[in-house]
């Protein structure tokens, strides 16, 4: 059975769209598979091994979503050489997924992701990981209004084991301190610094704009001297 061109459900007119018309347009793993298909393929399935599309045969009955290249004498979907290879999580699960991660505002754990899909926590955690390696570490130069806020990650001291405790008396004594930015409409992004005694670099254009939170007395934290790269 040869390739043919498959129809799909047309998308919302706006950027935006909410989880109920998600659910319309993905309601199992078929229509997520043939949407995915069509944005990686434009219709026409290409061998992910050897680069071929001339001579694809598709697969039909258990076996349907699976191609295989006369070229080469391969076989293989639209998983193949993705984040969704080697996965036997439905792809509708998949974009649900990645429909959180770019919708959650202050992010989201496994642990709730695994909830909201249905899958078990480990399960969501490996989701996750793949996720943000698509994504990419490059975070690229913040512009426009910045806010800039600091915070203190760590345990607390007297839960510490004794050979650990630093006895630097209470608040953000023996924790790593995180610069926290996000631009106005934009991503948070964070990122660990050595010391809040320091003058950190962001990575901003020279033209942007810093909102940031002083302490009482101005004279402690990272929000006195900040500068961007």
């Amino acid at each position: 059975m040869l390739v043919e061109s498959t129809t799909l459900p047309p998308m919302a007119s706006h950027s935006t769209i909410n989880l109920l018309e998600l659910f319309q347009l993905f309601p199992d793993q078929e229509a997520a598979r043939l949407y995915l298909e069509e944005r990686r393929w434009g219709g026409k399935p290409v061998c992910p091994h050897c680069g071929g599309h001339e001579k694809i045969v598709a697969r039909g009955g258990k076996r349907l979503g699976y191609y295989c290249c006369r070229h080469c004498r391969q076989e293989f979907t639209v998983r193949t050489k993705t984040i969704f290879e080697r996965s036997h999580v439905p792809l509708h699960k998949w974009i649900y997924a990645m429909y959180l991660v770019v919708t959650a505002r202050k992010g989201i754990s496994s642990l709730q992701l695994a909830k909201e899909i249905g899958v078990q926590q480990k399960t969501a955690w490996f989701m996750l990981q793949r996720l943000r390696e698509a994504c990419g570490n490059d975070l690229g130069k913040l512009q426009g209004m910045i806010e800039v806020n600091e915070l203190y990650v760590g345990g607390k001291e007297h839960n510490k084991h004794a050979s650990e405790k630093q006895h630097a008396g209470r608040g953000p004594a023996g924790k790593q301190p995180i610069l926290d930015m996000r631009e106005r409409g934009g991503k948070p992004v964070a990122m660990p610094v050595a010391s809040t005694s320091k003058e950190p670099t962001l990575p901003g254009r020279h033209l942007a704009l810093l909102l940031t939170e002083f302490w009482r007395k101005g004279k402690h934290g990272l929000a006195h001297g900040v500068r961007t790269e």
